[in-house]
């Protein structure tokens, strides 16, 4: 026993184990105890309270485990603990229940409870002063959170993204080091003070809040803000000089975007499920993805031909759309989607995208012009090319595209040539289907050929 009891880690992660013996606890050197995802386990010994040098517990998976020892709070060292995934539970219907000791563990730095049957947090939470991490995601009998947990002064993250029915005010006036919040998917409806003391928050997830009614003023620190919910106008965002990304989704009453030609580091936005937005602002010269999709009522974009560092360009379901300005000017642009965007009946400047690898258009009615459809020779960079429900295409000639791997074309119901295919030495995958074409050449030679999905009406021959 000797030699067991200078043990100072203990892993029995994946076993089959039912209980965790009572000499545990002679383990007195015991630093870190791992029995993540042990789902047949039910119970820890009363005797884990002698582990005072313990300073790492994972029970995390332990679905089987409904209830701690009530003498858990004696691990005066605990840092870290995870009863992520268990059945531990505070409901007073039941005996289930995180013992109050739990909340006595003031050196605690990280607390993880995320898919577990919690439905209450006690209001003793705000003594966990050390708290740095806390992960409440995923439990869906949450329906609220206590405001002492704006005491946790030290807190840089908190998760509570996926609670469903998680509801009413967050208070944040205290948690002056947070810097990383997730409500994502949560029924929070604002929050309680303000964000002036928060000053070190960089990423604030919002989106699928569909009760959220309005945001305050936002700290300046933010580089990371995903939003939604029942805004008609939005804060300004001009001061957020290090925002780095953007998602704007799911807002039905949203009329018009703030300012963004300030935000100098911007990188990535998205605008999803947005139905009543008309426009969108001048767009940031920094910006090197753009997402816009589903925006029913949007006629324009911004004129696009200075953003000469945008790499990916994503344009779907909106139906108003006719017209995409300066694509010419895209000289970094790579990667290019257009998906039912029904009025839009032209792309002027695809052939000087020069950079483009992967073009994707799709249900794009008569968006492709002849003298377009020429233009594809100069996209000698192009590996993937898929174009479905293309009304005006005729006739097209991808033998400058040496580079594809990667080519479709789906009901083009006018399509009658494709030129070139035997040089695409490159090619991995070929899919026509629903394309009057009547014959094809020779394919053979192109040894790399893995897949022809070709429709019936067409003969390789």
């Amino acid at each position: 026993m000797g030699k067991l009891e200078e043990l100072k880690e203990l892993h029995i992660w994946k076993t089959a184990i039912r209980e965790i013996p009572a000499c545990v606890g002679s383990l007195k050197k015991l630093q870190r105890l791992d029995a993540s995802d042990c789902s047949s386990l039910v119970a820890l010994p009363d005797s884990i309270s002698h582990l005072k040098n313990l300073w790492l517990l994972d029970l995390s998976g332990c679905s089987g485990l409904c209830t701690l020892p009530k003498s858990i709070g004696s691990l005066v060292k605990l840092q870290r603990l995870s009863l992520s995934g268990t059945g531990v539970s505070i409901d007073l219907r039941f005996d289930y229940r995180i013992p109050n000791s739990i909340w006595k563990l003031e050196w605690l730095t990280q607390l993880k409870l995320s898919y577990s049957g919690i439905c209450k947090l006690s209001k003793s939470i705000g003594d966990l002063k050390k708290l740095e991490f806390l992960d409440i995601s995923h439990c869906e009998k949450l329906s609220s959170l206590p405001s002492t947990i704006g005491k946790l002064g030290n807190l840089e993250e908190l998760d509570a993204s996926n609670c469903k029915n998680l509801g009413g005010e967050i208070h944040v006036d205290g948690l002056s080091s947070l810097k990383i919040l997730r409500l994502s998917s949560t029924g929070v409806s604002g929050f309680h003070g303000t964000f002036d003391k928060v000053s070190c928050l960089e990423q604030l997830m919002l989106d699928d809040c569909h009760m959220l009614q309005s945001l305050p003023e936002l700290p300046t620190s933010l580089t990371v803000l995903e939003v939604s919910g029942q805004h008609r106008t939005f804060p300004k965002l001009s001061r957020l000089s290090h925002l780095r990304k953007l998602t704007v989704k799911d807002c039905p009453l949203l009329k018009s975007m703030p300012k963004l030609s300030r935000l100098s580091h911007l990188r990535k936005l998205t605008v999803k499920d947005c139905p009543l937005l008309k426009s969108m602002p001048k767009l940031p010269l920094s910006l090197l993805e753009l997402f816009v999709c589903n925006c029913g009522e949007l006629e324009e974009l911004p004129s696009l031909s200075r953003l000469e560092l945008l790499l990916k360009l994503f344009l779907e379901s909106c139906g108003e759309l006719t017209d995409i300005r300066g694509l010419e000017g895209l000289k970094s642009l790579g990667w290019l989607t257009v998906s039912k965007c029904w009025k839009l009946s032209n792309l002027d400047g695809l052939g000087h995208l020069e950079s483009l690898r992967d073009l994707c258009l799709l249900s794009s009615g008569s968006i492709l012009k002849d003298d377009q459809v020429r233009g594809f020779e100069k996209l000698k960079n192009l590996e993937k090319l898929a174009v479905a429900g293309c009304e005006s295409l005729v006739r097209v000639d991808v033998s400058q595209l040496t580079r594809l791997d990667r080519l479709s074309f789906r009901g083009c119901c006018k399509l009658l040539e494709i030129k070139g295919l035997e040089r695409l030495k490159n090619l991995i995958t070929l899919i026509l289907a629903g394309c009057p074409i009547d014959t094809l050449p020779d394919l053979s030679c192109l040894h790399n050929l893995e897949l022809a999905w070709v429709d019936k009406r067409s003969n390789i021959t």
